[in-house]
């Protein structure tokens, strides 16, 4: 069975926490719509566009404004079929 996946990461986060192992950033004066913009960028030139899941995590995806999210969103709509679960981290 050939399960076909994406893992989109949001590296940024209001807080800091020291459990958190994951790569992160924190999102005061950093380059958040350059990072979407490449993000997004590199999503669109990938060949595999049918998708049984995808997963948002970070850091902390929520920690995009409403714009941006807006933005990730409908680039992942418009690039992306997905046919099963879709998450997104919210914290």
């Amino acid at each position: 069975m050939n399960v076909k996946s994406a893992y989109i990461h949001i590296p940024f986060c209001y807080r800091i926490c020291t459990y958190c192992d994951f790569n992160k950033y924190f999102i005061d004066k950093q380059p958040v719509d350059e990072y979407l913009d490449a993000l997004i960028s590199e999503m669109q030139v990938k060949n595999n566009r049918d998708l049984e899941t995808m997963y948002v995590g970070g850091g902390t995806p929520t920690a995009l404004n409403m714009r941006q999210l807006e933005k990730l969103l409908r680039a992942i709509n418009q690039t992306f079929t997905i046919s099963g679960e879709f998450s997104f981290e919210a914290n």
